[in-house]
């Protein structure tokens, strides 16, 4: 063991220690040097019985492996209990510097049939069992160099769409911890106690899992664990979220602007009737767009990322401009036309197919030159494409609209790879945004007029079977616009004239609003390593000039980082 190691010869206390990731975090301690107490009950998987054998297995390896180990049976829920494990290892090793509450309990109970007995038992070690253990090793962390304390959260409770029905007291307890983590944060600042919390997700007995897992290790979750018991570690108030060898650490963060307590720098209102009215804006989320590129795009329109290269293209409609974001952040014009160019896709051989007016054409992008093109489909002035993508078969989707406007005269069309052109759905008034979903057996696709989303069975000859409205976005905010699909099946869609992006999760629900700083946002795509950036463009067409003074970064490209990734598009087969 190198002397360097940031554990050798401290001290730590874990809890739920016998078995799944309590016993790794104590594993992973003592091999790198640490004096470990390890805690358990020896319960089942619905945390029922006692076995103190469980403890005493887990003991014997750890001794097996030459480590300084001592252990511990005792129901957390008690103060004294607490007192007496924080005094055992005091009274082997003399000190403590890491305390890592893991215990935990979880069973589900309806609300209706919820029992006093049940919630007392969830909360006793979730809340009480923290509680009591930070009091009495609170004045044993002082006296250390690094003293770190590690709790533990849930995403079942922190959000919302992964909890699950009869985890009242289950959530309640997790839901606790990063409250008193938070408390305690601030409490040991003066004393150098940093206080952080982890919300792992691993397969361990709470899952039912007796064999080792293949996926949700419980290991892979242990280095982050390590870190935050660590001196490398100096932030406290974190909650690092672990799964499958991967992390992320968050903390409820408060709005920009705001002046707490009299002033969230929000939305006003002061009657029932206007919350109501303006509960889509009140319901906004916490993503901050960031700007990309200063684009001032007069109508900038479907962006399309390239795995292949690392560019993100973008058109603007009105100035009849493909333009290429390379990796470097510069924006360079790769084409130009006196046509508008309404939706752009990538092809298999990295061109890109695209609209003017109201034909289709192919791009070669090396040498930023028109291969081939489509006959129009309409030859009124007024009529034009919009938005396109591509479906599961590699063809080319794109609506046809009336810039007059003239009704319900939009159409879909669908272009083969000779650009042969087939209307696939008609009555539209102002065809927008389209996408597939990741499994090419559902389409999405915009009626911006109608202020709807429509889903429909995408049959694989390029057919539209049982179509009907996905969602119908507030009228307050705009009307929808371009759309993408994340990997929940979630679907983000922008709001022109609305500053805002919405996301809709697979069943249509809205679930988040982010507001934008300009009121146009246009069309979205994700792209970035591991499809993890929400690439948003916007317009300044039609702006009056005091709009424009208000809102000067109008028609320029941002991005935002969603909390789950993308899935990526379709491409043309040339």
């Amino acid at each position: 063991m190198p002397s360097t190691d940031p554990f050798k010869n401290k001290v730590a206390i874990v809890t739920g220690a016998a078995q799944g990731l309590g016993l790794d975090y104590a594993m992973a301690l003592a091999a790198r040097g640490a004096r470990v107490v390890i805690s358990d009950l020896g319960t089942d998987r619905s945390g029922e019985g006692q076995d103190p054998a469980a403890v005493s297995v887990a003991l014997d390896a750890l001794k097996a492996k030459g480590h300084d180990v001592v252990a511990h049976v005792g129901h957390l829920e008690n103060e004294e209990e607490c007192r007496q494990l924080v005094e055992l290892a005091i009274s082997h090793f003399g000190a403590l510097d890491i305390l890592i509450h893991n215990a935990g309990w979880v069973d589900c109970q309806g609300i209706e049939t919820q029992e006093q007995a049940f919630l007392e038992r969830a909360l006793g070690i979730s809340v009480h069992a923290p509680v009591w253990l930070a009091k009495h090793a609170w004045k044993h962390l002082k006296a250390s160099e690094a003293p770190r304390i590690v709790l533990t959260t849930s995403d079942r409770a922190m959000y919302q769409r992964y909890a699950q029905p009869g985890l009242v007291a289950y959530s309640a307890g997790k839901m606790a911890q990063v409250g008193i983590m938070n408390a305690l944060s601030m409490e040991g600042l003066e004393h150098g106690i940093l206080v952080n919390a982890i919300s792992p997700v691993a397969k361990t007995r709470m899952w039912g899992v007796t064999q080792p897992p293949e996926e949700l290790k419980p290991e892979w979750v242990t280095p982050g664990v390590l870190y935050l018991a660590s001196p490398l570690c100096r932030d406290t108030g974190y909650i690092l979220r672990a799964s499958n060898g991967q992390f992320t650490a968050t903390r409820f963060s408060e709005n920009s602007g705001v002046s707490y307590p009299r002033d969230l720098a929000r939305v006003e209102a002061s009657s029932l009737a206007e919350v109501a009215e303006r509960w889509s804006r009140i319901k906004e989320c916490h993503y901050v767009p960031i700007k990309v590129a200063n684009t001032r795009a007069d109508l900038g329109e479907s962006p399309v990322w390239d795995a292949r290269t690392g560019a993100l293209y973008f058109v603007d409609i009105t100035g009849g401009r493909i333009h290429r974001l390379l990796p470097d952040g510069e924006v360079e014009k790769l084409y130009e036309s006196a046509a508008r160019i309404g939706a752009l896709a990538l092809t298999d051989q990295g061109n890109l197919i695209f609209t003017e007016d109201a034909s289709v054409a192919i791009l070669d992008v090396a040498p930023g030159k028109v291969r081939q093109y489509s006959m129009p489909v309409h030859h009124r002035p007024s009529y034009r494409f919009n938005d396109g993508a591509c479906d599961p078969h590699g063809r080319f989707v794109t609506g046809l609209m009336d810039e007059g406007p003239s009704g319900k005269t939009g159409a879909l069309f669908r272009f083969d790879g000779e650009l042969h052109d087939e209307v696939i759905h008609d009555g539209l008034s102002l065809p927008n945004g389209i996408t597939w979903s990741a499994d090419g057996q559902t389409v999405f696709f915009v009626d911006s007029v109608a202020r709807a989303i429509y889903r429909a069975e995408y049959l694989p000859e390029g057919r539209l079977e049982q179509v009907s409205l996905f969602a119908e976005t507030p009228a307050e905010l705009g009307r929808p616009d371009g759309i993408a699909l994340d990997r929940e099946g979630g679907l983000w869609v922008c709001q022109f004239n609305g500053s805002c992006l919405l996301r809709y999760d697979r069943h249509g629900h809205l679930t988040d609003q982010v507001v934008m700083p300009v009121p146009r946002p246009t069309s979205v795509c994700f792209g970035g390593d591991g499809m993890d950036t929400l690439f948003i463009t916007t317009a300044r067409v039609g702006m009056s000039p005091a709009e424009l003074r208000h809102y000067p970064d109008a028609g320029d490209l941002y991005a935002i980082r969603p909390e789950v990734g993308g899935i990526a598009r379709y491409t043309f087969k040339e």
